[in-house]
């Protein structure tokens, strides 16, 4: 009987990814929906890689809409901080890299938050694929990305 329950609570404590990742889709044009994307990928921080890549977004997008510098960058540091930890739970993961990837690539060089950019960059052009859930995303981001030549960037999209 425990183990049944264990089983059910393993279930119902798992994170909820296409919801997760509709969230973010919207977060990034809709307020109420960033505030909801870290609300429902805060509980996860230790259980989900990915979660904890959104909750960094999410994070990520607060420091974009910020208007106070030293909110920008609390929020700036802790994303930072949250996807690195999130690649190293899962550095194979393209989503992940993606994530980590866009935040560091529209990120001022004087942060000294660009450490990846180059490696998720190799890692991004090797393995991401064209059936990853955030591909309609990926492609935009891609398409305007400076940090990617216009061959990588044919690469990438034509996938």
């Amino acid at each position: 009987m425990l183990w049944i329950f264990s089983l059910v609570t393993f279930f119902l404590s798992e994170p909820n990814l296409p919801q997760i990742r509709e969230t973010y889709k919207s977060a990034i044009t809709n307020e109420s929906s960033l505030t909801k994307l870290i609300e429902i990928t805060q509980p996860y921080l230790n259980q989900s890689a990915t979660s904890r890549a959104f909750y960094a977004m999410g994070k990520a997008l607060e420091a974009r809409n910020a208007t106070w510098v030293s909110t920008k960058l609390s929020n700036a540091k802790i994303a930072y901080n949250q996807l690195n930890t999130s690649v190293s739970k899962a550095p194979n993961d393209g989503e992940i890299r993606y994530l980590r990837f866009s935040f560091e690539s529209r990120t001022p060089s004087m942060l000294n938050m660009r450490a990846h950019v180059k490696e998720d960059k190799a890692f991004l052009l090797k393995n991401i694929k064209s059936s990853e859930p955030l591909w309609s995303i990926m492609k935009a981001f891609f398409n305007n990305c400076d940090d990617l030549s216009a061959a990588e960037k044919k690469s990438l999209i034509t996938r």
